[in-house]
């Protein structure tokens, strides 16, 4: 075997040996995208419980704000109410000094 033979030969195996540590590269880049995809599926999962999540929240808060209106509405009827027997009752002590009753 002459010398070029020899450097060939050396040079054909120290190739072998790159290609097999990149085989063993791409392998494991390949299980990290695996993980990545399962984590990307996982978190799609989440943002569509968290948009449903919103969605019932914005419910409750609607719910919460109608209730919450329920009493002040109440209490407006209640004065009114009020108001409107105090002024009948003046009008109609009004009349009875008026009118001499």
């Amino acid at each position: 075997m002459d010398e070029n033979e020899i450097k060939l030969r050396e040079r054909v195996i120290g190739l072998e040996i790159d290609v097999r540590n990149i085989t063993e590269q791409l392998e494991r880049t390949d299980q990290r995208l695996d993980k990545i995809d399962e984590i990307v599926s996982s978190i799609k999962e989440v943002v569509i419980e968290l948009k449903q999540m919103r969605t019932d929240v914005n419910r409750i808060d609607e719910k919460v704000t109608e209730i919450e209106q329920k009493p002040a509405k109440n209490w407006d009827a209640l004065i009114s109410a009020i108001s409107g027997t105090a002024a009948g009752g003046l009008a109609a002590a009004l009349m009875g000094f008026i009118t001499g009753g």
